[in-house]
Formats: C-alpha cells, sequence, structure tokens
C-alpha cells in the first residue's frame, strides 16, 4: 500500500466525531509544519551563519580587548609607581641625572616603555626616551626658555645640545592637560594616537597627575609612551583563527600601521595580495566611522574576490573614540566544517521527520478507535487563568457549560436539590457525549461569581460533597472519568469539572428513577428509551 493511500484510508476510516475530527486535523498540521520547519531550517541557516558570526568576532572583540589591558596593565602600574615616587618626593626635577637614572631602571623593566616624561605646571619638564638601543635625554625651562637635547651614556649627560623650542609648553601638551581634566575615579589619562617628539614615532601616552605630601598646591604629570609599532607587534600575538587579521584604526580611517598604496605591509597583517581587501577595508570602515553610524561590538561582512570577510570593530580604550581596533576573519575560517555539518544535519533529519510521519500515521490507523476514551477537554494547572478567561469569552458549547452554585439557589439563597441535580444531569450528558468541562461558580453570562454562596467552610468539604453526590446519582464505578479541580481567579474560587466520555450508558439517578442525557448544543437533552437504543447503536 502506498504512502499516500495508508494517509487517505486513515482519514476517511475515522468517525465523524470531534476526536476523529481532531485526529484527522492533527495529521494535516503534521504534513504543513513539516513543510513549514524545512523552511525555517533553510532561514534559520542563514541567520544562525550571521549569529555565529557575531558571536565570534564579538568573542574576539572581547579578547583584543582584554589582550591591549594585559599590554597596558604593566605600564599603568609603571605610571602608578612614578606617582606614588612623586608623592613622597623621591622625583626631582632640579636633579635630571638622578631622575633620568630613575627612569631608565623602570624602562629596562618595562622594555614596552618608549619614553618617561616629568613636568610641572610651570612648564618645567624632563623627558627620557629610548630608541634603537640609545637613550636620548630631553630638558625644558619654560621660565628661563632653555631646552637641551643630549644623549644618555652609561648614567651621564653627554652631548648636549641647546634647541630652540620658542614658546614651547609640556602644559598645552594633550598628555598634559588630559591628566589635569581626568576625574578622580579614572586611574590614568591616554591620548589617541600621535606623534612622539623625541623620536617622531606614532605612538600613545598614559598620565598620570600627583603633587607632593608637602607641597599639596603643586601638581605635577608624570607619563610614560609607547609605539604603535610595539602596540601591533604585541597585539598579532593573539590568533583568533588561522588567517584572522587585526588592525588599529584612527576614526577617520587611516591606518596606524605601516600602510603603502593601500596595501599593509606588517608582517602578520593584511599583506600585498590583499591590496584591494585593504582598500575596501578602509573605505568601508572609514565612511561609517566619520558617520559615527558604527556601533561598539556591531558586525558587519565585506565581500571582496568572492571570499566573505567578517569585521568586528570596538574602541581601543573607553577614554575615547578616536582609535579602534578592527578585527578581521574570513567566512571560511568560521565555516570550514559549519556547511559539512548542515548537510549531514539536513539529511538525518529529514530523515527522523519522514520515519516519525510513517509511524505516526500506522501507530493512528492502529489506536484510532480508541482515541475516544480520552478527555474532551483539558485545563492545565500551569496557566489555567489564560484557558479559562478563553473559554468564557467563547461561551457555553456542546463540550462547555457554566453554573453558578454546586447546591445554592441563588434566588432563595438556600440548598436546593434541584441546583445539584442540574450540574449532575450536565456531567451525565458530557459523559454520554463527547465529554466536556463545567465550570462552577461561573453564572451563565460567563460572570465569575465564585463558591461563596455554597458555604463551604473549606476546601475538604467541597470534595467531600461533590464525591457523595457523584456516588448517589450517577455511581462510583464512573468516579474515575470525572476530575475536580480547585482553583481561584481573582480572589474568586471556582470548581473546574473534567469529564471524560464513556463507552457505556451513564445514567442520572433520583430516586427509583435512571434518566439517560446527552449534549445538543449548549444544553443537555434527555432522550427516551427508544432514541437512547438507537442512539447508543450509532454511536
Amino acid at each position: 500500500m502506498s504512502f499516500l493511500a495508508t494517509l487517505s484510508d486513515v482519514i476517511k476510516g475515522c468517525p465523524r466525531n470531534i476526536k476523529r475530527r481532531l485526529l484527522r486535523d492533527i495529521l494535516l498540521i503534521l504534513f504543513v509544519t513539516s513543510g513549514a520547519i524545512l523552511a525555517i531550517v533553510l532561514i534559520q541557516g542563514i541567520k544562525t551563519q550571521r549569529d555565529i558570526s557575531t558571536t565570534i568576532i564579538t568573542k574576539a572583540n572581547r579578547q583584543v580587548t582584554t589582550h591591549f589591558q594585559s599590554f597596558t596593565e604593566p605600564l599603568s602600574n609603571t605610571m602608578r609607581l612614578l606617582g606614588k615616587w612623586g608623592e613622597a618626593g623621591l622625583l626631582k626635577l632640579n636633579d635630571p641625572e638622578l631622575l633620568a637614572t630613575q627612569f631608565q631602571a623602570l624602562m629596562e623593566i618595562q622594555p614596552n616603555v618608549h619614553e618617561i616624561m616629568l613636568a610641572d605646571t610651570d612648564g618645567n619638564n624632563i623627558r627620557l626616551s629610548h630608541y634603537k638601543e640609545k637613550w636620548f635625554l630631553f630638558l625644558h625651562e619654560y621660565q628661563k626658555s632653555i631646552s637641551i637635547a643630549a644623549r644618555w651614556i652609561d648614567g651621564k649627560i653627554v652631548d648636549k645640545k641647546e634647541r630652540n623650542e620658542g614658546s614651547f609648553n609640556p602644559a598645552t601638551a594633550a598628555w598634559f592637560r588630559g591628566a589635569m581634566t581626568i576625574s578622580p575615579e579614572k586611574k590614568y589619562f591616554l591620548t589617541e594616537p600621535h606623534i612622539l617628539r623625541a623620536t617622531e614615532q606614532s605612538g600613545i601616552t598614559a598620565s598620570l597627575r600627583w603633587a607632593k605630601h608637602s607641597n599639596p598646591n603643586r601638581l605635577y604629570v608624570s607619563a610614560i609612551s609607547f609605539t604603535i609599532k610595539d602596540l601591533m607587534t604585541f597585539m598579532e600575538q593573539l590568533k583568533i583563527t588561522a588567517n584572522s587579521r587585526i588592525l588599529l584604526l584612527q576614526k577617520s580611517g587611516t591606518l596606524l600601521s605601516n600602510i603603502k598604496n593601500n596595501t599593509l605591509t606588517t608582517s602578520n597583517s593584511l599583506q600585498n595580495k590583499d591590496a584591494t581587501l585593504a582598500k575596501q577595508l578602509l573605505e568601508t570602515v572609514s565612511q561609517k566611522l566619520k558617520e559615527s553610524s558604527f556601533q561598539n561590538n556591531q558586525v558587519i561582512s565585506i565581500k571582496n574576490n568572492g571570499q566573505t570577510w567578517w569585521l568586528g570593530l570596538t574602541p581601543l580604550y573607553d577614554a575615547n573614540n578616536d582609535a579602534w581596533v578592527a578585527v578581521l576573519i574570513p567566512e571560511n575560517d568560521i565555516f570550514t566544517d559549519l556547511h559539512n555539518q548542515w548537510m549531514r544535519f539536513g539529511m538525518l533529519a529529514g530523515s527522523i521527520l519522514l520515519t516519525g510521519i510513517i509511524m505516526t500515521i500506522f501507530l493512528v490507523r492502529r489506536y484510532s478507535h480508541q482515541l475516544k476514551d480520552l478527555p474532551q477537554q483539558h485545563i492545565d494547572s500551569y496557566g489555567f487563568e489564560n484557558e479559562i478567561a478563553a473559554l468564557i469569552r467563547a461561551g457555553e458549547s456542546t463540550t462547555l457549560e457554566f453554573k453558578s452554585t454546586m447546591r445554592t439557589n441563588l434566588k432563595t439563597g438556600k440548598p436546593g436539590k434541584e441546583i445539584e441535580l442540574a450540574w449532575l444531569k450536565t456531567v451525565v450528558a458530557f459523559m454520554n457525549s463527547d465529554g466536556g468541562i463545567l465550570l462552577i461558580g461561573v453564572d451563565d453570562a460567563g460572570k465569575i461569581l465564585g463558591t461563596d454562596a455554597d458555604n463551604f467552610s473549606n476546601e475538604d468539604k467541597c470534595r467531600l460533597h461533590f464525591k457523595n453526590m457523584l456516588n448517589t446519582h450517577i455511581g462510583a464505578e464512573f468516579t474515575r472519568f470525572i476530575h475536580l479541580k480547585v482553583v481561584t481567579i481573582k480572589e474568586n474560587t471556582i470548581l473546574i469539572v473534567e469529564c471524560e466520555r464513556v463507552r457505556r450508558p451513564v445514567f442520572l439517578k433520583v430516586g427509583k428513577n435512571e434518566d439517560f442525557f446527552i449534549r445538543s448544543g449548549p444544553s443537555s437533552m434527555k432522550l427516551s428509551m427508544s432514541q437512547m437504543v438507537k442512539y447508543l447503536g450509532e454511536r
């Protein structure tokens, strides 16, 4: 028998009741959702690629930030040490040889320190620089307009030469002004990349202000500088993927590394063969940075010669957004194995889905005659308020009825047997039909009244009375098909009576009489003996 023939046979074989119709609808939904799942998987695959790329780039940005901090932390410790020495009066501008000796000791411990500077608010300044295995000392007295450049060899000042610095005042330099204005909670100030005066290298300066304990009104600034070259050499030690690139850029989009004809020439960056990628990167990033449209940790893709590169930008440090780190990762590094895994996953998922559909059809075909034994309706304990509200809005139906009370006549305010028999008649009708739900504590208009009018002292008393009514008028053997839930909605207690369909006839016993009821629309209808026989025969 073919697959479609089997499905058609199952659907046609379903008896005409709500359970069988529900079964048919489930089968149809199964096929519709199967197609939808396949479509979603394809769409989700595209989204997943971007999500994975975004995750990897974001993680790479955090790694770069952490790596940069590991570069600057020892330098900042050195700078803070200078501040502590200064506060203790150990740094003396009037003793340049002692200062140079102290600076040299610190720079030998921290080889990434390119120069150390000390200046005061009067414009006096001393700077020791280390470049190409040589030491250079620069002294400046602003009040006397004296500037001296010298070599520093074996702890001595040699080859002293006066320099014409004009009206140069170190207090106007960015590193000095930044240290003077930085908020107290900041550890130090970092400049944007600039040209270092002593060696004309591109670098960044960190600075910190302090005052001597003996004279707190006189302020000083100590600073250290490191070169972009040293920074990039350190950053290139971080390998995100086999072919990833880490670049340092200014807000203008200019690369802060050696570049010629839009081609990067640093050892582990983009090589000459990537000239077009470098140019495209600069154009894309420059435009976004100039427009201030690039957000921190935003991820974009760049296509170059059939290859997709994923790019993430993050500020080098939080002080300003003038220097940015770009992380470039080729798509192949990210998805080398993912595409093959998606293919295998798709084939496996398709096979499992097809097998599940076939098994479902044959199991439904085999057990379809037993589905009528399942409860018609069920209200979950979780989220029951929403379900009950939806039922009340839908109104009474073949499988739903409302009763205001369990035993009290609201007109007289006294218990009435007719009230009890009314809801018992509904329970019997549900069981003889397709099952249903009875809500006690809700009037015919759908208003929640609660069960206070029944005057049960506690929930146990209510349940006991309910059980006694079932045993007396329906029979203890049928109580397993009836489930009572007591819930509270908006401070009102209502009773939920869930009734399952029963295969054999259920009667309402009142005295010596036994009446047979079924549901007919939103009401319960009593059948005569002949009508009952015919109904049970067609059921």
